[in-house]
């Protein structure tokens, strides 16, 4: 038996295969015009022991039990459970061997769709397929995709029928591509991102780059819009297509003819239109003042008909390293991050856009201020959230060969992987004001691979920064690995080695990658850290590892009654497994805080107080807000009794320190006073009176 069309090559096992029909990555996009027709919800799912058992008869549909989409097969109640390993894979190697138990899946749907005009096509959206995945409409093979973590799109048109259509998506559980996806998680199956089908006219906005720059020096903003166009052929005589880039807040309504002369030699650049704007009265993005503007983008035909239409949200901002230092508009930041993996306790990977906002409102509510997405570009609808919120994001490439971490980056069989992963990310997301570096992936080595990567990202996009711990760490903090890293990222680093790095005079700045491994009670010495990340500007913060725990709700006979548990490594009969190391987060992975998470909050608060001598200094530790967005209050306890409490009203502008004379003078015996700074109003991410940030003196 095998797999219609594909089947005698088995793209799955071959490293080199990243695609097949595939379209090339759009943008992600609001558009106005939607034509979308969700496909979430009730599949049929059948499951065979590998690839190779797999009957031809099996993409026509009709067979298995209804499953839900998104969803991971693993935990949709099937004896294909979630395995759990760290470094060491789920099977036996060596590169690219495949184990020969592969559980392969055939998710099936009918649909009743009618086949579009001529001048519309109709495309189907896989958001996420682990680990990889063969598209089959009518029992048709229309393609073949890679890469777990980011959305795969096909042209259907010309397989479809007027009425009942057919669509099936083989899902193989392990690939040639499961050796760099060798991440710290459960290792599942399936469609677990949404699945969705989509009418576009055939001439349509593809790429959409939005370079939305400030300039702190002039207080103002420039915008420049280019933009690529699918569709069109070039042929002599046809119809002239103009982009207009509208943004009513600014008053910007600009023009562009697309470039459609293909026939000139040398200077044909592409099927695409540029607009620019400048001196712009804007206000700065910045994870503290989160400004963003609605740009809307239009393809018209001659006559003024709107063809196709998108919505992108842009921040105005300016990421750059100057004289040593990671800026944020000119200013140097204090990145106060944490790891963050996608997880629900009963979806696995899952996660929907409601449980992304309640991870991120909890960060924010715990004065987090960014997020690295290890070890993968998640759902476009967290960096929606981090824009609108406000976080600083370093998304990564989903590139991880952590078991094989010095031979797969040498090995140019996967150079294709490398490149793929990475530079469809930055197709997809490079519009988002939160993102401020672009990470080439987690653990993987430092070779050739990285080397083209590097080059690949660096050449869509040169306003932000490059970010990978493995080039530093396999040659050194210094100059070691510059092609693949503009910033110092170590892993768990000794904070004696930090602080004798800060003293150097090497030009690139830390900002650390993984510290503080949150696994039991071991998030020790976060003060320690956050004392010398204040004490060094060179020491610009880091993430700490990591969120929150993986552990899966799992009912266990206890007696004569079932008790209710998060499971870890080896709690599925999973062989090998690194047990409990998946329980290692800031909270649990129903988002119940920790008690380290307490700490967190208070060694990223963004006012602190000391005092002597009867007089407080009050800093501002941010970097672009004043303190009048918080109430603060002062509380003079003695022998611990609440004696007075009283409002602080000052005003500290960012990065300021004044004095403030503690106006108690009714005390006996043991007496403190405690500092608190409360919300003053609602926010998106906290209501009026949230605790902020506090302190206690003594008197």
């Amino acid at each position: 038996m095998a797999i219609p069309v594909i089947g005698e090559f088995s793209p799955w096992a071959d490293p080199a295969v990243v695609q097949i029909n595939r379209l090339p990555m759009r943008t992600s996009r609001n558009d106005l015009n939607n034509t979308r027709i969700d496909l979430n919800g009730e599949w049929l799912l059948c499951l065979w022991d590998s690839p190779s058992d797999v009957p031809p008869a099996a993409v026509n549909g009709g067979l298995g039990v209804p499953v839900q989409v998104p969803g991971n097969w693993t935990l949709q109640g099937f004896d294909d459970l979630p395995h759990y390993t760290n470094i060491e894979m789920p099977f036996d190697g060596p590169p690219p061997a495949l184990p020969e138990h592969n559980t392969t899946g055939v998710y099936s749907r009918v649909i009743a769709l009618h086949v579009m005009p001529h001048n519309n096509a109709t495309v189907l959206h896989i958001g996420g397929a682990e680990s990889v995945h063969a598209v089959y409409v009518n029992s048709v093979f229309v393609g073949y995709g890679t890469d777990s973590r980011l959305p795969s799109e096909y042209d259907i048109t010309q397989y479809l029928v007027n009425g009942d259509n057919v669509i099936a998506i083989v899902v193989m559980r392990y690939s040639a591509q499961s050796y760099v996806e060798d991440q710290d998680q459960w290792w599942m199956a399936g469609l677990h991102r949404d699945v969705w089908i989509e009418h576009r006219p055939k001439i349509s906005l593809q790429q959409v780059r939005c370079v939305a720059d400030f300039n702190a020096s002039t207080a103002t903003g420039s915008l420049v819009v280019r933009v690529g166009v699918d569709g069109v052929s070039g042929k002599s005589g046809e119809q002239r297509l103009v982009v207009r880039v509208a943004c009513a807040e600014l008053a910007v309504d600009l023009r562009a003819d697309v470039n459609t002369k293909y026939a000139q030699a040398y200077v044909f650049d592409g099927f695409n239109a540029t607009v620019a704007a400048s001196d712009l009265p804007v206000r700065p993005w910045s994870a503290e003042s989160p400004s963003l503007y609605d740009i809307s983008i239009e393809l018209l035909s001659p006559d003024g008909e709107i063809i196709d239409v998108c919505v992108q949200r842009v921040g105005f901002r300016r990421i750059a390293i100057t004289n040593g230092l990671l800026r944020v508009n000119g200013v140097p930041i204090t990145v106060c991050g944490v790891n963050r993996h996608d997880h629900h306790p009963d979806r696995g990977k899952a996660v929907t856009a409601q449980d992304i906002r309640a991870d991120l409102v909890l960060m924010k509510q715990h004065n987090i201020n960014a997020v690295r997405t290890a070890h993968y570009p998640n759902r476009h609808e967290l960096l929606d959230i981090c824009d609108e919120l406000g976080l600083y994001v370093v998304e990564e490439a989903n590139i991880e060969a952590h078991a094989y971490i010095t031979s797969l980056c040498h090995d140019t069989r996967w150079q294709a992987t490398w490149v793929a992963r990475a530079t469809r990310m930055v197709q997809r997301d490079v519009n988002h004001p939160c993102i401020i570096m672009w990470s080439l992936g987690n653990e993987s080595g430092y070779g050739v691979n990285h080397a083209a990567e590097a080059a690949s990202v660096r050449g869509l996009d040169s306003t932000r920064p490059l970010h990978y711990e493995g080039a530093i760490f396999h040659e050194n903090w210094i100059d070691g690995g510059l092609d693949a890293t503009d910033v110092v990222c170590p892993m768990y680093p000794p904070i004696d080695a930090l602080v004798m790095y800060a003293q150097t005079a090497a030009p690139r700045p830390v900002v650390v990658c993984e510290y503080s491994h949150a696994m039991g009670n071991s998030n020790g010495s976060l003060s320690d850290y956050w004392t010398a990340f204040r004490a060094h500007e060179k020491l610009q913060g880091g993430f700490i590892w990591e969120w929150k725990d993986h552990g899966l709700r799992q009912l266990v006979p206890d007696g004569k009654y079932a008790q209710q548990r998060f499971a870890y490594g080896g709690q599925f009969g999973d062989t090998p497994n690194d047990a409990n190391f998946v329980a290692d987060g800031l909270c649990a992975s129903n988002l119940e805080p920790h008690p380290a998470m307490r700490e967190v909050a208070w060694v990223h608060r963004p006012v602190h107080v000391t005092a002597k001598a009867g007089v407080a200094s009050i800093a501002n530790m941010q970097m672009f807000s004043y303190l009048g967005w918080m109430h603060g209050t002062a509380t003079l306890i003695c022998d611990g009794v609440v004696s007075e409490r009283i409002d602080v009203d000052v005003s500290v502008d960012a990065g300021a320190i004044i004095e403030w004379s503690i106006p108690f003078r009714s005390m006996s015996g043991e007496c403190f006073v405690t500092f608190e700074w409360r919300t003053r109003a609602d926010l998106a991410w906290a209501p009026a009176g949230h605790l902020v940030a506090w302190d206690q003196v003594a008197l």
